[in-house]
């Protein structure tokens, strides 16, 4: 029988990382708990994992998709990574610097935010392979420490690069509004909508999956 993700332990385990078995048993336990998560299994199946490499490239697709729609933000990525030969990496950003990457889209902050995420990358400041061994808690406060990258950023990263199982991105546009399409209720702000989610732990991650595909999805769009 398939488990679903367990909240993840405060000792020395290593943290789990979800996939799409776990995903799609996940989504049925959570149907049990939330009438309304469970609409939305019976109209869509599973959620997709929504799987992402967790790597320095990623973090500075994460940048671009700040405040932009997702179809602007890959149109940019796209041509950055055409540029650098098809790998992203510090190197390659620092080569382009900030008027490379704007003569390819960037705008002037993201571009700045982008430069000295390398820059960290490649002094050691900010080690991004280590992520993957460190506490949810630990891989926030390391990436909100770099300029430009806030808790929107971190929550994408630890969901779609480290497929971390309980994490809540408040901050998100495309899951509030959802949420509150699906509760046909408007939430006042954050704290409503934690307290909204307290009943999908440890699996929060799952929840967030299925709540954005209900919103794509009443949009005719593919998710993400």
């Amino acid at each position: 029988m398939t488990e679903t993700p367990r909240r993840q332990s405060r000792g020395t385990e290593k943290p789990i990382r979800l996939t799409k078995q776990a995903i799609a048993a996940g989504a049925v336990e959570l149907a049990k708990r939330d009438p309304a998560l469970q609409t939305v299994l019976d109209r869509f199946g599973p959620p997709p994992l929504l799987r992402r490499p967790a790597t320095f490239a990623t973090l500075v697709h994460i940048i671009l998709e700040q405040q932009v729609s997702v179809e602007s933000a890959k149109s940019t990525n796209d041509k950055l990574t055409a540029h650098c030969g098809g790998r992203v990496s510090p190197q390659s950003i620092l080569e382009l610097d900030e008027d490379g990457l704007r003569q390819l889209g960037f705008s002037r902050q993201k571009a700045h935010y982008a430069v000295g995420l390398a820059r960290d990358c490649v002094s050691g400041v900010f080690k991004v392979d280590s992520l993957s061994r460190l506490p949810d808690e630990r891989v926030r406060e390391l990436i909100v420490q770099r300029k430009g990258l806030g808790n929107w950023s971190a929550d994408v990263f630890m969901m779609m690069g480290l497929l971390r199982p309980d994490i809540l991105p408040v901050g998100d546009l495309a899951f509030v509004k959802g949420l509150g399409e699906i509760d046909q209720c408007e939430y006042a702000g954050n704290d409503q909508i934690i307290e909204r989610a307290e009943l999908w732990r440890p699996l929060r991650s799952i929840a967030t999956r299925m709540v954005w595909q209900w919103y794509v999805q009443q949009r005719g769009r593919d998710i993400f």
